[in-house]
């Protein structure tokens, strides 16, 4: 059963989307998926421009994580990849068929990939580029989020 706040959210994630669909052509050219996604609060929505592709209009849960690498042996140095801590941002996913996938992402990177993921997604080794079209405060459902995603997709 759907909540009136629910609804009110959904409503409000398609209210803003219509502004930025067909924007998201703006990937490199090796991608074999893209899409749009929408963000109120914590709930997410994702659309492939496939509609046919699995994943389409999937619902999903995202929030923050840390990622910390360690330092040298000699714990002097971090290795060459960076150390120390980042933040990245987990999505985790459902589809129609209850199938599940976590993408994370680094904002500051405009990158994302896929960590882990349940039925046809199990093997999934997918990764790409994200970018946040369009932002809203202050609104009662919370903070909405619009971006287009695009990259190699592979299940």
């Amino acid at each position: 059963m759907r909540t009136k706040l629910g609804i009110t959210k959904m409503l409000a994630c398609l209210g803003v989307l219509t502004g930025c669909v067909g924007v998201s052509s703006l990937g490199a050219a090796a991608e074999n998926c893209s899409g749009t996604w929408v963000q109120v609060g914590n709930a997410t929505v994702n659309l492939n421009d496939d509609h046919s592709a699995p994943g389409h209009m999937a619902v999903g849960v995202c929030g923050w994580t840390s990622r910390c690498t360690l330092l040298d042996e000699d714990r002097s140095a971090p290795p060459q990849t960076g150390g120390g801590c980042d933040w990245a941002f987990r999505c985790t996913y459902k589809d129609g068929d209850g199938d599940t996938w976590t993408d994370e992402s680094s904002p500051s990177q405009g990158k994302w990939h896929t960590v882990n993921g349940t039925g046809k997604y199990a093997n999934a080794k997918s990764s790409g580029w994200s970018k946040v079209m369009k932002t809203e405060y202050g609104r009662p459902e919370g903070t909405i989020y619009v971006g287009v995603w695009g990259g190699q997709c592979s299940m």
